[in-house]
């Protein structure tokens, strides 16, 4: 029912006025953002809010980072903007760029505080769309701090959202944030990349976001007990039980109701960001919603492994209800599987993984046997103090921020 408000871009309004103002601003947004040369190249495959922390700590020792996310999110106020638009998951993007805002300037500051923002949890359908209408107000005391071209960009994207939406649509508890970046990638024909570098010039971030894919598909996982679960977030145990069998695959899925196996090429920017990386961070995270679903895509563990960076994984210190029955070396193998099932037979494994990153806490998770089979695969495991008093039991971003930096050189 909601599907048809939207199946069809001709049905949006026009807005070219928005169009002009991105492209005005385009040119200094790509100065501002220009990889810092002095700085070793960066790149994290990643997903979630579990590296919202780390992100903020590592930007105040590099600025020349990449984080190719995850586009597959299906919960939350996310999932509703999925359904109605048919989009990819923006919710981990707008987080990712909350971490990388240089909030040291008001201004930005302001426009972060702002994207933080949502609507009542509670309300009438009316009240809460009068909500929205207030916010697109320009009076609206939360501009004050805004730059012209700031405010102007916000208030459209709330206008523009306020024109687009069905009548049912459920604005409680929808993160405006969220609701910006959708009306920047609507706006701009469906473009993720140019919402994305709007809202990066906008929050003037350390770093660079990537989206894995910029299309509408969906997360398929295979569980040991024949079942197959459908959206990403089925599986991390956050917002329904957690899984009670092991999961044995994960693929892509066109339609989020049924398995309809769906193949990807990897877009030529994430292409082009691995290629450019002197160290690539497999990093802690939901494994399969947030780590593994990056690596689905054609070409990317071909991508991996002609690049000469340095290749690293930073396995979870916590429990993971995705890694139910896993062990750590169970997690390697899989990253593993996934980095090189289109390499050919004979492609040496360290092309796509040569150092492993441990917490000395974590050290006995691997066997003596286990770290000799790592070794003669040309993996190299470091043990380090990456947790600290303040931060336990999870890892300290400054410590781990600090160790990846030391890997580069």
């Amino acid at each position: 029912m909601i599907v048809r408000h939207l199946h069809c871009d001709s049905m949006l309004p026009e807005h070219s006025h928005f169009k002009f103002d991105l492209a005005s601003e385009k040119s200094t947004s790509q100065t501002e953002h220009s990889p810092h040369h002095n700085q070793p190249s960066m790149v994290f495959f990643s997903g979630g809010s579990a590296l919202a922390g780390f992100s903020k700590a590592l930007k105040q020792y590099n600025q020349n980072h990449s984080h190719i996310i995850t586009t597959l999110d299906s919960g939350g106020c996310t999932a509703k903007l999925r359904q109605c638009f048919l989009m990819p998951a923006i919710g981990d993007i707008r987080n990712r760029l909350l971490a990388l805002a240089d909030d040291n300037k008001k201004d930005v500051a302001a426009v972060a505080r702002i994207m933080g923002l949502r609507f009542a949890k509670q309300g009438s359908a009316a009240t809460l769309r009068q909500s929205l209408h207030a916010f697109s107000d320009s009076d609206h005391p939360m501009y004050a701090q805004l730059s012209a071209y700031q405010q102007l960009t916000i208030q459209s994207c709330l206008e523009y959202f306020a024109q687009v939406i069905p009548e049912d649509f459920d604005l409680r508890n929808t993160s405006i944030g969220n609701v910006c970046i959708a009306s920047a990638y609507l706006m701009n024909n469906r473009s993720l990349t140019a919402a994305i570098d709007l809202f990066s010039q906008l929050l003037s971030i350390k770093g660079q976001v990537v989206p894995m894919l910029d299309g509408y598909c969906h997360l398929a996982a295979h569980l040991s007990d024949g079942q197959v679960i459908l959206g990403q977030h089925n599986l991390t145990g956050k917002e329904v039980s957690p899984i009670s069998s092991k999961i044995t695959k994960v693929e892509l899925s066109s339609s989020a109701e049924y398995l309809s196996e769906l193949h990807c090429e990897t877009p030529a920017n994430v292409v082009h960001t691995v290629e450019q990386a002197q160290l690539i961070c497999y990093p802690p995270g939901s494994f399969y919603s947030s780590l593994i679903t990056n690596l689905l895509t054609q070409g990317v563990g071909k991508a991996i492994s002609q690049s000469k960076a340095k290749k690293v994984y930073v396995p979870n210190l916590q429990n993971d209800p995705e890694q139910l029955g896993m062990s750590l070396f169970d997690c390697i193998n899989t990253l593993i599987h996934y980095l090189t099932k289109e390499l050919a037979e004979h492609t040496p494994i360290n092309t796509v993984l040569d150092s492993i990153l441990l917490d000395r806490s974590a050290q006995k998770q691997l066997t003596a046997e286990q770290y000799q089979a790592l070794a003669e695969l040309g993996i190299a495991v470091e043990i380090l103090p990456l947790v600290s008093e303040q931060s336990a039991p999870f890892y300290d971003p400054h410590r781990l921020s600090q160790a990846l930096l030391n890997l580069c050189r």
